[in-house]
């Protein structure tokens, strides 16, 4: 297999994409051989330019191609069956989540700090404070990581760093106390810290979307 992302500031490392971090953790948690392809805008595959639109993460699989990391990770649940990273209560946690990147990202472009768009980020970052008091463990579902840690592991990935370097007066404010236990949990897990990049790559990616 074959796994084509962004790359990072080099052209050559993997880039700060939490959409293909969440794939690539998957790929490690089910124990699965695969080669990571960093590419640019200017070096992808004729076929994955022409074909399906540059999208990346893209999932080359012998004939098999898939983008879209949702789509990616159904393909490996169901292709490759010997370890199963999803359970039962996954999907309602991932609808329950699905708010926190979009509130994030609009809130991290913003140069200045916006209290409204910190609202709305800390609106969801409060429903997953919610969340962990009744989860009956240290991650969303069960006593280890599944498909929804795997998922918005990468994204406070990102939150975490770009808070850090943005925001370092106020990210102990800014993070409910469930939420950063559950962060530090989630975070050094070995299928989203192995499949990290650097700060840097991040800090970056957010510097350059910053207006």
């Amino acid at each position: 297999m074959e796994l084509y992302v962004k790359a990072g500031p080099d052209g050559e490392s993997i880039g700060d994409c939490p959409f293909a971090h969440f794939v690539r953790a998957v790929i490690h948690a089910k124990g699965l051989e695969c080669k990571v392809i960093p590419r640019t805008k200017d070096n992808k595959p004729d076929w994955l330019v022409n074909d399906y639109d540059g999208k990346m993460p893209c999932l080359k699989n012998g004939d098999t191609i898939v983008t879209e990391s949702s789509t990616i990770v159904n393909y490996l649940e169901n292709s490759f069956t010997d370890v199963q990273v999803e359970c039962d209560q996954d999907q309602s946690v991932l609808h329950l989540t699905q708010g926190f990147f979009p509130a994030f990202a609009a809130f991290m472009k913003k140069e200045e700090y916006d209290q409204k768009l910190w609202n709305c980020l800390n609106e969801e970052l409060g429903k997953l404070d919610r969340h962990m008091e009744t989860s009956g463990g240290p991650f969303l579902c069960k006593m280890f990581p599944t498909l929804a840690d795997l998922n918005l592991g990468p994204k406070l990935y990102h939150l975490k760093i770009t808070l850090e370097h943005f925001y370092p007066n106020k990210v102990n404010q800014m993070l409910p106390p469930r939420v950063k236990a559950y962060m530090e949990e989630v975070l050094a897990c070995p299928p989203i810290a192995e499949c990290s990049y650097p700060a840097e790559h991040v800090i970056a990616g957010w510097t350059a979307a910053r207006k």
